[in-house]
């Protein structure tokens, strides 16, 4: 028996349209229970502070920064404050003033600033507390401007540590005069000129000869190349050879490795990062300083929190620093973040 055309075809479009009812009854059950899904969803927890800070840095690559800014940061949160580092992770490089005016056109409620002595940097915190924005300086202050407080490191103490660990030194060696190469950085109105004065003030007397270097610490390459430059210039290499900030210390540490000098000369450095301190027990590097960052962070944000709850606060708030050498390596390096409190 032959079957007509008309009957296929109407057979197979029943067929067609029973597949997309059922396809259409799925799906609204489908979509019934994404909705139900979606309204058990609780809402995303999120923390509401009662203050925004701008945490501006002179470098904001240095590991020094960094460490302070996560420190602060911490602290912040634990006291209802959240701290931005402005400028950091972005695609484009901002300078240190344009940063400093990013934070002011964002109307934080403070700001803390790694400070120097340019004009345009007090100018800039001119503007800010004539916006009701207050400042707090932090490692390096800005002197002409009106800032709040510096939180600053007892650098001249640190000038005379620096001095006694060369008479450590030249005991240890057994002898009666050192040669010491004093490597510091080109930024402008830094805290290297008073920790030199420190040592000056501790070579007077005694048979230390003092000599110092500029070096360019805008990026590793610069500085490490400038270290060189410098030695290799030399008409004979420096008993010690001293380094006033992070970047010199691992370029200083580098070249000597470089150009077999270990055991030649001897480096004091500054700041504990992994090189440093490794350096420090395989015995390339004689001691460092490193800064008490957690205690630092803590003195930056209630400076400003107490300036805001009540209009005043101490102009200065000093840290001194942590020597690290071989003696107390392991002991430091076991207490971690609990050396730097």
């Amino acid at each position: 028996m032959k079957i007509s055309k008309d009957r296929i075809a109407v057979s197979v479009l029943a067929g067609v349209v029973l597949v997309l009812f059922f396809a259409t009854i799925a799906g609204l059950f489908y979509y019934r229970s994404m909705i139900r899904s979606l309204d058990e969803v609780q809402e995303e927890a999120y923390a509401e502070y009662t203050r925004l800070y701008a945490y501006i840095a002179e470098d904001p690559e240095s590991k020094i920064s960094n460490r302070i800014y996560k420190e602060i940061s911490e602290y912040a949160q634990e006291n209802g404050c959240y701290v931005e580092m402005t400028g950091q992770n972005l695609s484009t490089t901002y300078s240190k003033a344009d940063r400093i005016d990013i934070a002011i056109s964002s109307k934080v409620d403070g700001i803390i600033l790694e400070g120097d002595n340019s004009e345009e940097t007090a100018d800039l915190v001119r503007k800010a507390s004539s916006k009701g924005i207050p400042v707090v300086t932090v490692l390096s202050d800005c002197v002409s401007s009106p800032r709040k407080s510096y939180i600053g490191l007892n650098n001249y103490s640190l000038g005379k540590e620096y001095g006694i660990a060369l008479g450590h030194i030249a005991q240890e060696k057994k002898v009666d005069s050192l040669s010491v190469l004093i490597l510091t950085d080109n930024d402008e109105g830094n805290y290297d000129d008073v920790i030199r004065t420190g040592i000056q003030e501790y070579a007077v007397g005694r048979s230390i000869e003092l000599e110092s270097s500029v070096v360019d610490t805008s990026t590793p390459f610069t500085s490490q190349e400038d270290v060189m430059t410098i030695l290799d210039n030399m008409e004979q290499i420096p008993d010690v050879i001293i380094c006033l900030n992070e970047r010199t210390s691992e370029s200083a540490y580098q070249c000597i490795v470089d150009k077999n000098l270990v055991g030649k000369t001897t480096v004091l450095g500054y700041y504990d990062s992994d090189t440093i301190l490794k350096a420090i027990d395989k015995g390339s590097v004689y001691a460092t300083f490193s800064i008490q960052s957690r205690y630092v962070a803590e003195q930056c944000v209630n400076a400003l929190n107490g300036y805001i709850e009540t209009g005043f606060v101490s102009e200065y708030l000093s840290s001194d620093y942590i020597l690290i050498n071989k003696e107390n390596l392991t002991t430091y390096i076991a207490g971690g973040d609990k050396n730097e409190g």
